[in-house]
């Protein structure tokens, strides 16, 4: 795994205030469970948490639910229902083009204005203060026919709307979180502020996963591998993917430290002249030679029912997460909570074991003190002359 450096930066936010768009008042925790709303699941969840100690449902290039190309297309839901499935990482492609932000993936345009999709995000944060939103910004074209650059063009439009966004460069908690989004970078600045969390030195395609330590401290660890160096067919690009995406599950779950990120892609794709294998095929699966290949969600969600406890997984960034099983999303989400009572169980049963032989060790005492007393009282009767019991 390789480590990767920011560019430096000064250490100022950028002079935004941390007022929020709505109170978000400290209150009471509720245990979640399966009738509990994918739409509130951070509201279960403690104040005190490093965000980055959770594990968080997210999108790959969360906007291009717009496109029919399928080898563009990547979500089918809408970013309002993203959010209110339970997504909270959105990977966001943006282009600058006279002046006016738009959504792209890759080198197509998505017909969706960054402000657009940002309003909707406003609203939504508006009406569920107590969750929290991360968003990861990049530039996927070069300007076209604009006065301003790139990097102005965003920060001009974070700017009409600071109460929503955490542009620190600090990991939050939480509590600090709430209410607002918190901007991962992947664009370059024109000058050297710290704004927002740093991952510019974001590799492209890399075959194994790679570390990035910004100089404010923040550590994130990413897999990105999209696609093999070489032409394969679906079964083995999907069990590729699959131990690229597992290896990471299990690199973060094993992780002590609650303050590194890990963002991990389950998406892939292959083109070429022998396999044309589009991002839907890889994630819900597809035929090979007649026979049906399961996709990525699927067995990913497998995977995930069958580790026991409470685990973080960090970010996990999804194609069409809603598609070949219902409940990954959910499953994902999950993992922050199911353990509590899991564990709970196993404390109660080793509880209830090491009574039971606490007991049994003290009938044992018992039974063995009593056998001892009448050894030594049948000793001393053998002993006793006869006249001592006889009468006179």
């Amino acid at each position: 795994m390789r480590h990767l450096v920011a560019r430096g930066e000064k250490s100022t936010d950028f002079l935004l205030p941390l007022s929020r768009p709505c109170d978000v008042s400290a209150r009471d925790r509720v245990r979640w469970n399966a009738d509990s709303s994918a739409e509130n699941w951070m509201s279960h969840l403690d104040d005190a948490l490093p965000v980055s100690a959770l594990s968080i449902p997210g999108t790959h290039d969360s906007a291009a639910f717009t496109y029919n190309w399928p080898f563009v297309a990547t979500q089918t839901l809408n970013i309002k229902e993203q959010l209110d499935s339970g997504i909270r990482y959105f990977d966001f492609r943006l282009a600058l083009r006279d002046d006016v932000i738009e959504m792209v993936h890759g080198s197509a345009f998505l017909g969706l204005q960054f402000d657009v999709v940002l309003a909707t995000i406003y609203e939504w944060l508006s009406a569920h203060a107590q969750e929290g939103i991360i968003v990861q910004l990049k530039q996927d074209r070069d300007d076209e026919n604009s006065s301003l650059q790139f990097y102005q063009a965003v920060t001009k439009t974070i700017l009409a709307n600071t109460t929503c966004w955490r542009t620190a460069n600090t990991t939050p908690t939480l509590g600090e979180l709430r209410g607002r989004i918190q901007l991962f970078r992947r664009f370059v600045l024109g000058q050297r502020y710290a704004y927002g969390i740093n991952v510019t030195q974001w590799e492209d395609n890399p075959e194994y996963p790679f570390t990035i330590r910004t100089w404010h401290g923040v550590q994130v660890t990413i897999q990105d591998h999209y696609k093999l160096a070489d032409p394969a067919p679906l079964p083995a690009l999907i069990a590729s993917k699959g131990r690229d995406v597992s290896g990471l599950l299990n690199a973060a779950a094993n992780d002590l430290s609650q303050w590194h990120w890990y963002i991990n892609f389950t998406s892939s794709f292959e083109i070429n002249l022998w396999y044309q294998i589009t991002p839907k095929t890889v994630a819900t699966g597809g035929y090979f030679a007649f026979r049906w290949i399961e996709g990525i969600n699927l067995h990913l969600r497998n995977s995930l029912k069958l580790l026991p406890g409470k685990r973080r997984y960090g970010i996990v960034a999804m194609d069409f997460p809603e598609l070949a099983t219902d409940d990954l999303i959910e499953t994902i989400i999950a993992s922050n909570f199911q353990g509590d009572s899991d564990l709970t169980w196993k404390r109660r049963v080793l509880l209830v074991i090491l009574i039971l032989l606490i007991v049994a060790l003290a009938i044992a005492t018992a039974i063995n003190g009593a056998d001892s007393v009448f050894s030594i009282c049948t000793r001393g009767v053998a002993r006793a002359p006869l006249g001592a019991f006889s009468s006179s």
